[in-house]
């Protein structure tokens, strides 16, 4: 009786755990909502739907047997993940194929890959954003659109710190330029016979004279602006971490 007791009692607990297990997210239900896709059609044909074709050469050497009309050992390719694909579209997935995602687009089937213009793995928002659209999953409109407004910001300061950036580089190269910089023979010729009529004081105010403390000060210039720009950098990253965490 006691071992039944003890029966009856873990039989009550695994009830009671099970009673509490959490009910299934909305973004989960929302995968399971779609109805799957039809099937493609394939041709027939109506002499002899069913008849094997088998391919010979003319050597003699016959081929592996080839069953017409999407036979049992047809090579067909994996399906996977059919609902999400429904919700996003075929534009939207073919998006994500191409390497839109940046590695996304493995969870819907497809390998990642590099497109035109987009280096390998490179993350677009813009087509993550859409894609998390897609799903009618509660409250996150609103944080799609503040990543969306965060993202064109960044992305706007990280192109002005860039530009600053090439122009101080730019800039400094010149000035490293000018001091290694040895006027014509020429020049220096006609300078000296030509008859000055300035005084010093006026071809002094003509030269620029570029000190180690300029240098310096341009050197610090440049990394805080490419500091700034790492911070800016590490930011858009984050951001990409939240969107695809939204479309897994």
């Amino acid at each position: 009786m006691a071992l039944l007791a003890t029966h009856l009692e873990q039989i009550s607990l695994s009830a009671i755990a099970i009673a509490e297990f959490p009910d299934t997210e909305s973004h989960e239900r929302a995968l399971f909502s779609v109805p799957p896709p039809p099937p493609p059609l394939t041709a027939h044909d109506p002499s002899n739907p069913k008849r094997r074709t088998t391919a010979f050469h003319t050597n003699g050497n016959s081929l592996a047997d080839s069953i017409g009309g999407g036979g049992i050992n047809a090579v067909r390719a994996p399906r996977r993940n059919t609902a999400v694909a429904a919700v996003l579209g075929g534009d939207m997935v073919e998006q994500i194929r191409r390497g839109g995602g940046g590695g996304v687009g493995s969870g819907v089937g497809y390998p990642s890959a590099g497109t035109e213009g987009r280096e390998k793995g490179e993350v677009d928002v813009e087509v993550l954003l859409k894609g998390a659209e897609k799903f009618p999953i509660p409250n996150t409109a609103q944080k799609i659109s503040s990543l969306r407004t965060r993202y064109t910001q960044l992305a706007s300061s990280i192109s002005h710190y860039e530009a600053r950036v090439n122009k101080q580089a730019a800039q400094l190269d010149r000035m490293n330029r000018g001091q290694d910089y040895d006027i014509d023979a020429d020049e220096d010729d006609d300078d000296d016979d030509a008859p000055s009529d300035r005084g010093p004081t006026a071809a002094a105010d003509e030269e620029v004279e570029v000190t180690e403390e300029d240098l310096r000060k341009e050197e610090e210039e440049i990394r805080e602006l490419e500091r700034k720009k790492r911070m800016l950098e590490e930011r858009v990253s984050g951001m990409e971490r939240d969107l695809g965490g939204l479309l897994r």
